[in-house]
């Protein structure tokens, strides 16, 4: 089966906004519909948070790495890894800590965790089919998607989901963004 084919049956996707952006220059069939998902991401560490230098992030992170620069003037270098590696590079000492998506540290709550900014930034957003925009079923993903959000956005609900206690979502400042309902 030929890429193209496969591309034409993507409908939605939620991306990295360096990804998207991307995904749709290269795509003239695609488009950002809007912000999903802010504030996502959390640094991880094994030790004492002041021996940190060395940050593992994932490959092509850019906006990870201006932020955790921008909020934490002590790390030193950034170490690109691949996603299935980043915690065994942690767990290797290869780095000192590690860029992850809280979904991902929800797995390893035994570690500890900081915000990546104090400041609010986008995570994700939702890349579409400029095709699916216009149809019943893209504006019926979107009443799901904004249901979803609703409980997804309260800390009992979400600690639940993702296995944790809702002390541990405290620190975290992640918050799911509703999108804007197409007219029909």
């Amino acid at each position: 089966r030929r890429s193209s084919d496969l591309s034409e049956e993507i409908n939605v996707a939620f991306y990295c906004s360096h990804i998207a952006k991307h995904t749709a220059q290269a795509n003239e069939n695609v488009m950002i519909y809007g912000p999903a998902v802010m504030n996502a991401e959390v640094i991880c560490y094994k030790d004492d948070w002041e021996d940190v230098k060395t940050v593992g992030v994932g490959q092509g992170r850019e906006q990870e790495k201006r932020l955790a620069e921008e909020n934490y003037p002590q790390i030193e270098a950034f170490r690109e890894v691949t996603q299935k590696g980043i915690l065994y590079a942690l767990e290797d000492r290869q780095v000192d800590a590690v860029i992850q998506d809280v979904t991902k540290a929800a797995q390893t709550p035994h570690y500890d965790s900081l915000p990546l900014s104090e400041n609010d930034h986008i995570s994700y957003v939702l890349v579409v089919d400029k095709d699916f925009v216009g149809t019943e079923a893209f504006a019926d993903f979107i009443k799901s998607y904004n249901e979803a959000v609703r409980k997804l956005n309260k800390p009992a609900y979400l600690s639940e989901r993702l296995g944790v206690t809702e002390s541990w979502l405290e620190d975290k400042s992640i918050e799911f963004l509703t999108l804007e309902e197409s007219e029909e």
